[in-house]
């Protein structure tokens, strides 16, 4: 069985520094984490489309930003992952943008190995997620953005997970589970 795991959002804190970011940019003070109820950002009371498509290429450009991101696991989840890769059942799915002045993929890898995954195998992509867990034989895919868990749940035979999060509750999908913690991962593997 392998595992694919999405990054941000996943095993990564995005959305805290990256509201940070629109913070400082907007200067309207602080933007909770829970008035974001879909990561396109539509519809919410303060961010303009326009802001959030700003902030995101700064940070696509930005390696500093994927270095500090906070991780959102225990040493003992972060162990666990460790043992599944060394296994050579883990991959790291991401649509982080790879771009001409800097390795993302380089300061991913590093990201991952200082939290403890000896040898991380990382895809990168801006296609389908679904083209790739089906391509590498992923039998079970996190993510926390329901567009890829509902491409993947409908267009693969991968087990879908989607980890609870403010920008997802409002999804529901017969072949997508959803978690509260990341431990409950664990019980979907053999």
């Amino acid at each position: 069985m392998i595992v694919g795991l999405d990054i941000d959002g996943v095993v990564a804190d995005f959305l805290s520094p990256f509201l940070r970011l629109l913070e400082k940019k907007i200067g309207n003070g602080p933007i909770l984490a829970e008035t974001i109820t879909g990561f396109d950002f539509k519809d919410h009371p303060v961010l303009s489309e326009k802001v959030v498509e700003e902030c995101m290429v700064a940070v696509s450009y930005d390696p500093v930003f994927w270095q500090k991101l906070p991780p959102l696991l225990s040493a003992e989840e972060w162990e666990a992952l460790d043992d599944l890769s060394r296994k050579g059942k883990l991959v790291f799915i991401t649509h982080r943008y790879e771009r001409e002045t800097y390795d993302i993929r380089e300061v991913t890898c590093d990201w991952l190995k200082r939290h403890g995954i000896g040898k991380p195998v990382v895809h990168f992509t801006q296609e389908s997620k679904a083209k790739l867990v089906d391509h590498l034989g992923v039998s079970l895919f996190v993510d926390d953005r329901y567009e890829n868990c509902q491409e993947v749940a409908e267009k693969t035979a991968a087990t879908v997970v989607m980890p609870h999060r403010y920008y997802n509750q409002s999804f529901d999908h017969p072949r997508v589970k959803r978690i509260r913690n990341f431990n409950e991962l664990f019980a979907y593997l053999p």
